[in-house]
């Protein structure tokens, strides 16, 4: 008796009761089965526990940690990044605020289509009609120039030799985490809520980490100095203007009948997601010429491209996202984006070949 297994017991069980019982009796094949079946299934469950807990804890870290995750997994606990489409203005005009330059993002937009009519020289601000009518912006080198030249009239721009950091000796480089020019901002690492920094003007309407305006002169001095037609096309622009972008795509992908989901994960590719985007905290820039306006991989194989690639680091700025280097980033080749991280850190990341989020797993 003490030997019986748990079926043999039921079985027993059934068979006392059945015999006191006709109508028991009748049903016992259908209750014994009944029992049959849920001993196997607890056996199995108990036998298989473990892996079961271990699936379902690797599950839900892959989801929490993937980059395309949904957005309740990233950003801060006060910007979750959640779309209201109920307040979602389908008639929002990226560029209806005077004072506003043209985004990288709206460039993206509005420039595929070749909407773009330039000065016949070349130089100063181009403007841009889109579909709609709507007038967008971007700042040549001269205008920012001679915007330079009217806040310091005696040429006060302080800028340092350039050629010093071509032979520089990386290994006595040293670097503080907490540095400003290397904040770390991705999708996995957002703004930090409490994050300020002062904001400078390179035009009336072009603004900037106020910090970086020297390296940055003196970049586009010597890039027109080499031939060079530089247009800047995104700046600094806030946490609100970032968010609309991605209101905006995310709203097109499902008006054309895409789902959420797949609309949310179309738009996070081609639009950083609000509180994730380095333009928001004045340190990235988006840069094309007068001959390749938009916002494309043909830029890197420009003239301009092509120099900015290899002299950047110079200025203290680094090509963000490389092309052979998405795995990483998690963002598609943009030869047009470029990131200020101080001259030492870029000159120590292009000779590396790193990326930031290399850069910090290597030093820090």
């Amino acid at each position: 008796m003490i030997n019986q297994t748990k079926k043999e017991r039921v079985s027993e069980e059934i068979r006392k009761r059945g015999r006191k019982n006709k109508t028991y009796r009748f049903f016992s094949p259908l209750i014994k089965k009944i029992c049959f079946f849920r001993i196997d299934l607890c056996d199995f469950c108990e036998e298989h526990m473990l892996k079961f807990v271990l699936l379902c804890t690797s599950l839900v870290c892959f989801t929490a940690f993937c980059s395309f995750s949904f957005p309740l997994f990233t950003g801060s606990i006060t910007n979750l990044g959640i779309i209201d489409f109920n307040e979602l203005d389908e008639s929002i005009s990226l560029a209806e605020e005077k004072s506003d330059v043209m985004t990288a993002d709206e460039a993206r937009i509005f420039f595929r289509d070749d909407f773009v009519t330039r000065n016949s020289d070349g130089l100063g601000s181009s403007v841009s009609t889109n579909s709609e009518g709507q007038e967008v912006i971007a700042i040549g080198t001269d205008d920012i120039l001679e915007d330079m030249l009217e806040q310091f009239p005696d040429d006060e721009v302080q800028t340092a030799d350039a050629s010093v950091y071509e032979d520089i000796d990386l290994d006595s480089l040293v670097f503080d985490k907490n540095d400003w020019r290397l904040i770390l901002v991705n999708k996995q690492h957002s703004v930090p809520a409490d994050y300020d920094f002062p904001l400078g003007n390179l035009t009336e309407n072009l603004q900037c980490d106020e910090r970086v305006i020297d390296d940055l002169v003196q970049m586009l001095r010597d890039a027109r100095s080499a031939g060079m037609n530089i247009w800047i096309v995104s700046p600094y622009r806030s946490g609100d203007k970032q968010e609309n972008l991605f209101n905006y795509d995310l709203g097109k992908y499902m008006s054309s009948g895409m789902n959420y989901f797949d609309a949310y994960q179309l738009a996070a590719e081609a639009v950083t997601l609000p509180g994730t985007s380095e333009h928001q905290i004045g340190l990235a820039f988006d840069i094309v010429n007068n001959e390749y306006a938009h916002l494309g991989e043909g830029f890197g194989e420009t003239k301009e491209g092509l120099w900015l690639a290899e002299n950047c680091y110079k200025y203290g700025f680094i090509l963000r996202y490389p092309a052979d280097k998405e795995y990483i980033t998690t963002i598609e080749y943009e030869p047009w984006h470029f990131r200020y991280v101080g001259r030492e850190a870029a000159a120590y990341m292009t000779f590396n070949d790193l990326t930031l989020e290399e850069f910090w797993e290597e030093v820090f």
